[in-house]
């Protein structure tokens, strides 16, 4: 059982931590003027929201549950890839690519990644596809 001061501890920290999330909360949507700043984003959002959103993304429960499992069934080899390897490859991709993707998809102001490589690939076919995958993809969200 908590005691009454460990529930009180518990309150207080739950509490600051909705005011914070709050915070963000509110001066993000003052920057939002419609579905392009909120879906892309602009020039004005600052890259640190949007590596700490990031951050957020590639740090899920496979990082702490699927990975240590996979190292401790697989051993050096799995080691050397996800824990050597794959931040620098991941950390790499994003300054090499980020701005190429960022710019085509300001010039033919795509909103989503379907968008982006229906565009880019002049499929609508293609488009619905990505579109559908992402769609499964938000059972690894929730």
């Amino acid at each position: 059982m908590a005691t009454s001061a460990q529930v009180i501890g518990a309150s207080i920290l739950f509490a600051v931590y909705v005011v914070f999330v709050l915070y963000f909360v509110i001066k993000g949507a003052r920057g939002t003027k419609n579905i392009k700043d909120y879906a892309v984003g602009s020039f004005t959002f600052s890259p640190v929201y949007v590596a700490l959103s990031l951050a957020a993304a590639m740090t899920s429960a496979a990082t702490f549950v699927i990975n240590p499992g996979l190292i401790a069934t697989y051993g050096l080899s799995a080691y050397i890839s996800y824990g050597l390897v794959f931040p620098f490859a991941s950390l790499a991709s994003l300054v090499i690519l980020t701005k190429s993707f960022r710019k085509y998809g300001q010039s033919v102001n795509a909103l989503s990644l379907s968008s982006w490589v229906g565009s880019r690939y002049n499929s609508k076919g293609y488009a619905l596809f990505v579109a559908i995958l992402t769609v499964l993809l938000l059972a690894f969200i929730v």
